[in-house]
């Protein structure tokens, strides 16, 4: 039985860098959870359910001149935890350890490859709950998750431009989607679909859309905090919402109506599923559109 694969190989010199190829896999066997940190240095991030009969497929071009890709996998019960990271090759030489450190992590902690064009493609088995540790420093991430089974997600983009999708419900309830983004432009599309149960954004500068279309089996609540840009919040009519608000950004939420320190929308009091809204925001804009 194949356990894992690793794959490697110069793709040809190209204005001195030295283009790679790697892979890791696993067979399904009887892992009935997983655990996946990721921290990647830059470039383009994809990641996706798969129907192929592997517990996850990671595939990797890097510069070599640049970058070192490092794996760990390890498994604690019925529980595999893999870690990959990319560090560059004078931190892999400094020390070597430092690459597999994936603690509680913060913006800074992110390594950067401005204008890195390396690509890297993750899938997952739909039929194994997954719990998602995701950080990218810069470059584009597209993450299409509907139908997979996502148990949570923590993301983490410096200089990013991110899109977050699910087109088809997550297959197990979400019990934390957490974001944090630097200098970024961020969409969520179908957030309904996620099954969340909490979402925390921190967004520092960009614009932002959060889009709540979708199944919405149970209410949500929400935190976000953002510093200077636009946010727009897109909340099906059938969805009630209450907005708590501080800062100085201002405030667009057409029909709703104010409460103390709340705004609520016409439907809040007799809606089935309810999305309650932490909002601090410093400078900017916040658009709410209910319906």
């Amino acid at each position: 039985m194949l356990g894992s694969l690793l794959l490697g190989g110069a793709l040809g010199p190209a204005s001195a860098q030295e283009w790679r190829d790697f892979r890791t896999a696993r067979q399904l066997g009887d892992v009935e959870t997983l655990e996946i940190h990721l921290m990647y240095a830059g470039g383009r991030l994809a990641v996706s359910p798969s129907e192929a009969p592997l517990l996850y497929d990671l595939q990797l071009r890097y510069d070599a001149e640049d970058y070192v890709p490092r794996r760990e996998w390890r498994r604690v019960g019925r529980t595999g935890h893999l870690l990959l990271t990319t560090s560059s090759s004078s931190e892999e030489r400094r020390d070597a350890d430092e690459a597999t450190r994936f603690g509680e992590l913060e913006l800074e902690d992110l390594p950067r490859a401005e204008g890195a064009a390396g690509v890297l493609d993750l899938t997952l088995n739909p039929s194994v709950p997954t719990d998602l540790r995701l950080g990218i420093g810069a470059g584009r991430a597209r993450l299409q998750l509907g139908g997979a089974q996502v148990t949570a997600l923590e993301l983490i983009t410096g200089a990013s431009d991110v899109e977050v999708g699910f087109a088809s419900e997550n297959r197990v309830a979400m019990e934390l989607l957490s974001i944090k983004s630097g200098a970024t432009s961020f969409m969520a599309e179908n957030l309904g679909n996620a099954r969340l149960r909490r979402l925390e954004f921190y967004g520092f500068v960009g614009d932002v859309v959060l889009d709540f279309s979708g199944a919405w089996r149970s209410s949500a609540e929400a935190e976000i905090r953002m510093g200077l840009g636009e946010l727009v919040m897109r909340v099906p009519g059938h969805v009630g919402v209450r907005v708590r608000r501080s800062g100085l950004a201002s405030l667009s939420a057409a029909n709703f109506e104010k409460v103390g320190d709340h705004w609520l929308s016409p439907n809040w009091e007799t809606a089935r599923v309810r999305l309650e809204v932490t909002l601090v925001a410093g400078l900017g804009s916040v658009i709410v559109e209910h319906g």
